[in-house]
């Protein structure tokens, strides 16, 4: 199946990206094509070529990011750091991801009679 132009797919390719990010350190200091590189391609190889492949593929996924609103560029820098609203979506789809629907179900449950 072709991946729509500007979606975010948490439940599949994107899932690894926002748990990349969700790393203590790019909270507090913002994160960098290259720390994303390296989480993302262990192996360094000396092929430029290659570099820069993996240099654009890592690219476009702040960009997607961004698009999105859940981060933002540090002026200045080459540098992305979480919006607030961003952090707190990305929290939630990881820890929706890391539940069962049986875990779920009573928070809903209590968000629901809170709502109401």
């Amino acid at each position: 199946m072709a991946r729509p132009s500007g979606a975010l797919w948490p439940l599949a390719d994107d899932r690894t990206l926002l748990s990349a990010i969700n790393h203590g350190e790019f909270t507090i200091h913002g994160f960098r094509n290259r720390d994303l590189r390296t989480i993302f391609f262990r192996q360094t190889t000396d092929d430029q070529q290659q570099k820069r492949r993996h240099c654009a593929r890592i690219g476009r996924k702040p960009r997607l990011l961004r698009d999105h609103a859940l981060i933002t560029k540090i002026v200045g820098t080459h540098r992305c750091q979480f919006t607030s609203t961003g952090l707190r979506i990305i929290v939630v789809i990881l820890s929706a991801l890391r539940s069962t629907v049986a875990q779920l179900t009573p928070v809903t449950a209590q968000l629901t009679a809170v709502a109401a």
